[in-house]
Formats: structure tokens, sequence, C-alpha cells
């Protein structure tokens, strides 16, 4: 279902990886959910607080959502049956080390 190109990008699958890639899968996570963050907040300075108001609900709820999804599923701690569950508000803060640190 989900594109197999994405779910490589975070591919950091426990048990098969040296600990630099992992390294490198936990860096590349961590670049792609920040840097768009900080997209939002020039955005906002250029633009003015509606458009930042904007990309900060598009970024809360569609973009870090997605984001989540890819790597929880690369690294096999949810199945793409429960991947929906992962825009209820919040609902990721139950996986957060694993996201982070994973």
């Amino acid at each position: 279902m989900y594109p197999q190109n994405l779910l490589n990008l975070f591919n950091t699958a426990k048990g098969n990886l040296t600990m630099k890639n992992r390294l490198i899968g936990i860096f590349i996570y961590w670049a792609v959910t920040l840097i768009p963050f900080i997209g939002v907040f020039e955005i906002g300075e250029l633009f003015g607080a509606y458009w930042f108001v904007s990309c900060m609900l598009i970024y809360a709820l569609i973009y870090r959502p997605l984001v989540a999804i890819f790597r929880l599923l690369s690294l096999r701690a949810i199945e793409e049956k429960d991947a929906w569950k992962l825009f209820i508000p919040f609902y990721h803060t139950k996986f957060f080390k694993t996201l982070w640190f994973g």
C-alpha cells in the first residue's frame, strides 16, 4: 500500500543493520522531521500569520503523521492496518522513543 522507496528511506529494521546504519537512519528521520519545521517558521516570517498557521496545520496534521507512519513501518513497530491511528492527535507519543531514538 505504501511506496516501497519511501519505506526504504527509513529502513533501519532492528537486527540486521550495524550501529552506523541505524544512526544514519535516525539522522535522516530527524532531518526529514525538523527541516520542514524550520521552513514553516520562515514562511510565517515572510508571508504573515495566516500562512504560518496554515503551514503549521499541514505540518502537524498531515506531514508529521505520514513521516511517523513510514518510520514505524520500516522499523516494523506497527502493522499497516494500524497506521491510520497515527493521525489521531498525540497518538504518536506512544512511539516517541522508537521514532526519535529507534
